[in-house]
């Protein structure tokens, strides 16, 4: 599914949003063509409106509906061609993993022919762990018992096979409270099977407006993931259109310091890796 090709002959001067949100997801505003006009002002060659597809969650309070994702996908293929010759606008979905969704997701994602997938977990079991900040500052959650409980699920999200992309990997950090025992194990067993099933892991730059102040994952994490040969591809998770691109100066430069030399880019769920150049030039 994920047969991939490089731009070896040429250089592409390029710079991805591979994790851009709209209004439909109940929790971030501007009209969507607004996204990409941001994208466009700032140099941007290529977006991808990756939006929350959470099945499960009450009253789809942070997520469109299924009912939604027509409207959704349709709205993407109107951009694609409003903005042709401007900037290659993709089409892609965030589904949130939960096990007794799996039929249904897969029954959606069948039905359009997105151009990437991608998979998080914002809830192991019934806890929401990036919506929470009042529970985690009053010490209500366990925070190793919190990264026992998300490793877990994330190992179990890796025996399915319905995505292309891991989003911020190491989500549970977001409020500042890592985990003073170190998982390095159960990192290695997830990272490799991530290379195992040639998925890509998603450079978040959101983490850098949030208490924890890094990129999701960790430098740690993506030193881990460049070691084994897994793909990386960048968004913002930007759910402002100003948000679009926010942080990639401090990301560049950090994957080219561990020894990235290209991003993923996605169409209709085949990957493409293409070369990072110095996106501050001309």
């Amino acid at each position: 599914m994920r047969r991939h090709q490089g731009y070896s002959l040429f250089k592409i001067r390029l710079m991805i949003d591979y994790h851009i949100h709209t209004k439909l997801c109940n929790h971030a505003r501007g009209v969507m063509g607004a996204y990409v006009r941001c994208a466009i002002d700032k140099g941007l060659k290529e977006v991808c409106f990756l939006d929350h597809l959470t099945l499960s969650e009450p009253g789809n309070r942070l997520s469109m509906t299924p009912g939604e994702v027509p409207f959704y996908f349709q709205a993407v293929q109107n951009l694609k061609n409003s903005f042709d010759g401007m900037i290659s606008v993709k089409a892609g979905l965030e589904v949130d993993f939960k096990p007794e969704d799996k039929d249904l997701v897969e029954q959606i994602i069948g039905t359009f022919s997105f151009d990437v997938i991608g998979s998080s977990i914002h809830f192991p079991g019934n806890i929401d762990i990036v919506n929470s900040r009042s529970d985690w500052k009053q010490g209500r959650y366990n925070t190793e018992h919190l990264y026992e409980r998300y490793f877990s699920r994330f190992k179990t999200m890796l025996e399915y096979d319905y995505f292309d992309v891991i989003c911020h990997l190491d989500l549970p950090k977001k409020f500042g409270r890592k985990s003073i025992i170190t998982f390095d194990k159960e990192l290695d067993e997830i990272i490799t099977m991530i290379k195992d099933k040639d998925l890509t892991v998603e450079l978040n730059t959101s983490g850098y407006n949030h208490p924890v102040s890094e990129a999701y994952p960790a430098p740690g994490i993506i030193k881990k993931c460049h070691t084994a040969g897994v793909s990386m591809t960048l968004g913002s998770d930007a759910h402002r259109p100003e948000d679009v691109g926010r942080h990639f100066d401090k990301a560049l430069p950090l994957l080219r310091s561990i020894g990235y030399t290209h991003l993923a880019s996605f169409t209709e769920r085949q990957r493409i890796d293409i070369p990072i150049e110095d996106l501050t030039s001309d």
